[in-house]
């Protein structure tokens, strides 16, 4: 009897051993997984941390901005179309080409013989000179208006490019954090799971949700490495030249920094119109000065020979008037004169749709404002709060695996929200800048905004009229 109880005993204990080794293999590979895990975080921080090393030390937008602008002007033919415009100018300075004749009569030596020679010129006496002159006067206004649009829609395509670094950079950071927050739930869930309080099930779902993360860091980063790309290919490089990391303050503040005085601010788009209404009154002036006669002087000299070779020698003067009877220009004039009023028109709506849309995205950023205060300054450090503590008492027991991811996923949204609002502050703030200035916003936030920005440039250049009034 004692000895089959001894037999049970001894059997007990083996198995109880084996269950143990059984166990301890087990938890013993949880945690090589959890600490493959754990380097696998570290890596991907230590590898962002050592690639921002080998980057300048940080630049300011200012800086950034002009080295951009010193690039680009080497890339740009606004010095040509200068040239040109001013060519122009002189071009229609200069007065009409004379012509020269020769009429030779009576070819027989036996007959009278007449040789006439003169030379004719037309005289401006109306003003078509001085109307053309005008009118290539306005081209190399418009050359100089064109300028200025390119530099203003230059300015906030860099400034949009550097917001998207900006925000990419302080969405990856965020991320980051979580991604720590993310590592310290999957310790403590392997250390639960090994002090076999929780089940296997539950080290998965938290695993899950770190993988997760880890893939969320990832993008982010891609998403960086594309926007600090995109940036110094501004200055023609296609590695990251700049350091740009500002706070979420430094870039909500440098969001809403937007000019509410009107009239410091030149609408571009307004001063085209302004430029085209001046250049049909020209087109108008050129018509009216090419509908009255404009008289040809002639200046020659006769010679006539007799058939007794007698010789006569006269001067000769005359002048030519030609009569604009049936082509006076006057249907043009009126063409031109309905087009002046059109455009006027079209100026005084632009001027006050474009006005209201303005107070309509700064009453959205003002808007915006209040959700971001009370975002940064309340729902994020209570998150925070409430996430500690909810690991903190998940380690001692006091919490499920849920509880701890519930809160996990609270902290990571209100993050993650306080990036989307930066990004509609940002959107908003370019939408802004651009109505002021008469741009379209969608010329600047697209990703191949100044390629197509530059052969708008190389276009106008190679459509550049020879003549005026062309």
């Amino acid at each position: 009897m004692s000895l089959g109880l001894n037999q049970r005993t001894l059997a007990l204990k083996n198995q109880v051993s084996l269950s143990a080794f059984k166990w301890s293999i087990l938890a013993t590979a949880l945690t090589v997984m959890a600490v493959g895990q754990s380097v696998s975080a570290e890596s991907l921080l230590n590898a962002n941390k050592n690639a921002a090393r080998l980057v300048q030390s940080n630049a300011n937008f200012e800086q950034i901005l002009e080295q951009i602008r010193s690039y680009q002007a080497n890339q740009s033919s606004w010095q040509t179309q200068q040239q040109m415009a001013s060519a122009q100018l002189k071009q229609s300075a200069l007065w009409a080409n004379p012509s020269i004749s020769v009429e030779q009569t009576g070819l027989q030596s036996n007959k009278d013989q007449e040789l006439a020679i003169g030379v004719s010129q037309a005289l401006d006496l109306f003003g078509q000179r001085r109307a053309a002159q005008k009118v290539a006067q306005l081209s190399s206004t418009q050359v100089d208006l064109e300028q200025q649009r390119y530099n203003a829609k230059l300015d906030l395509i860099v400034q949009y490019a550097w917001s998207q670094v900006a925000l990419f950079q302080l969405e990856k950071s965020l991320i980051a954090e979580q991604l720590q927050v993310s590592q310290q739930n999957l310790d403590a869930t392997v250390k639960r799971y090994q002090a076999g309080s929780i089940a296997q099930v539950d080290v998965e779902r938290v695993r899950m949700a770190h993988l997760e993360n880890q893939r969320i860091f990832q993008q982010a980063d891609l998403q960086l490495q594309v926007a600090q790309k995109q940036l110094a290919g501004f200055v023609g490089s296609d590695s990251n030249q700049f350091v740009i990391a500002p706070s979420a303050n430094e870039l909500w503040s440098r969001a809403t920094q937007v000019k509410t005085d009107q009239q410091q601010i030149e609408n571009l788009f307004e001063r085209s119109l302004q430029l085209e209404t001046q250049r049909q009154q020209a087109s108008i002036d050129q018509l009216k000065a090419k509908s009255r006669p404009q008289p040809i002087m002639s200046l020659g000299v006769n010679r006539t020979r007799s058939a007794d070779q007698n010789t006569e020698n006269q001067i000769r003067l005359g002048v030519e008037i030609p009569l604009n009877i049936f082509n006076s220009q006057k249907y043009g004039i009126q063409i031109a004169e309905a087009k002046q009023t059109l455009i006027q028109q079209q100026q005084r709506f632009y001027r006050q749709q474009n006005q209201l849309d303005i107070d309509l995205r700064l009453a959205e950023l003002k808007g915006l404002q209040a959700q971001f205060q009370q975002l940064n300054d309340q729902q994020i450090p209570l998150a925070v709060q409430v996430q500690q503590k909810t690991l903190q008492g998940f380690r001692l027991g006091k919490f499920a695996v849920t509880d701890v991811q519930q809160a996990t996923a609270q902290l990571q949204d209100v993050r993650l929200r306080k990036v989307q609002l930066l990004k509609q502050a940002w959107q908003l703030s370019i939408d802004v800048q651009s109505a002021r200035i008469g741009l379209a916003a969608e010329q600047i936030t697209a990703k191949d905004a100044l390629m197509q920005l530059n052969q708008r440039v190389w276009q106008q250049s190679n459509a550049f009229p020879s003549q005026v009034g062309e």
